[in-house]
């Protein structure tokens, strides 16, 4: 689906607000029982929870100043504040594992006693009811709008479901009178909250520093059928996967007039912008036969 970078925002935005709210009532429905029946797993999800309802108001505030326009200073625009936001995001998933850990050694110290009850279950259930139809929803509305922040988003609250299944079933051992199980359930929703905020850090951290998006054979490929084309090579890709930026190497025939080698150029463009709907804007670099020269090779 392809839409402007206006409409793209305010979408997104329009997303993250609607999450928002379903997060936060998550949070607090975990955090008030938990507290309540002294369950540190609980307690925990719902920090977890309480974070993702900050990570969208990070997400946001991060949409709000993306949606600007390029200016004089930053003449590829503002997108790469939506990396920004979700490199906080995951730096703060990291963030809570550690006070969830530091929790759990508390209660392997002996403080405080859980009482699971049968309403311990209605709760968890229906939040984890919840949190899947929102990543559901969250991860569809990523992949239809190419917005990294609401993939990694997605991803979080994914995990969230699964952690909390998990105290589910720890609930029933705990009742059991394995009381040990909360604080090692705590430190698994942790571990669980670690990887999340790690493939979302690695996932940003790689835009960053310009990993290639698109690659140089598809390129190729798209543009093999134009009339007057003799190779592509030095294909560049970089920015979001919402934004992206290009260069390459076009190389023609040697007897062609300026004017056929602009048109040429022209149509190359429009066959990619139209094959890969992201990209916003495209540098061609043409050049007669003796171009494929300065050809790189890339490892």
């Amino acid at each position: 689906m392809v839409v402007n970078m206006g409409t793209y925002y305010k979408k997104v935005n329009r997303i993250l607000i609607i999450v928002f709210f379903f997060n936060l009532f998550v949070a607090a429905i975990k955090l008030g029982y938990g507290y309540q029946a002294n369950i540190l797993s609980i307690s925990a999800d719902g920090y977890d929870s309480l974070f993702d309802a900050v990570s969208n108001i990070i997400g946001i505030v991060a949409m709000m100043i993306a949606c600007k326009p390029g200016d004089s200073e930053h003449r590829y625009g503002h997108s790469k504040i939506e990396t920004f936001a979700s490199i906080l995001i995951a730096i703060s998933l990291l963030i809570v594992s550690y006070e969830i850990i530091t929790s759990a050694i508390d209660r392997f110290n002996g403080v405080g006693i859980p009482s699971v009850t049968l309403i311990s279950y209605i709760v968890l259930l229906a939040t984890v009811v919840i949190n899947y139809i929102v990543s559901l929803y969250e991860k569809r509305m990523g992949e239809t709008y190419n917005s990294d922040i609401l993939i990694s988003d997605s991803k979080h609250t994914r995990s969230d479901s699964l952690a909390t299944l998990v105290i589910i079933i720890g609930l029933v051992f705990i009742q059991m009178g394995y009381v040990i199980l909360d604080p090692i359930l705590s430190i698994f929703v942790a571990i669980l909250i670690l990887k999340a905020g790690i493939e979302i850090l690695y996932k940003n951290i790689n835009v960053l520093m310009d990993k290639s998006i698109i690659s140089e054979d598809k390129v190729r490929q798209t543009v093999a059928y134009i009339k007057g084309v003799r190779d592509v090579h030095n294909v560049r890709s970089r920015g979001t996967h919402s934004a992206i930026f290009m260069d390459m190497h076009l190389v023609l025939d040697d007897d062609l007039s300026l004017t056929e080698a602009h048109k040429i150029s022209h149509e190359c463009e429009d066959a990619i912008k139209k094959e890969f709907p992201e990209v916003i804007d495209i540098i061609i670099h043409i050049e007669p036969f003796e171009g494929l020269k300065d050809k790189k090779t890339y490892e």
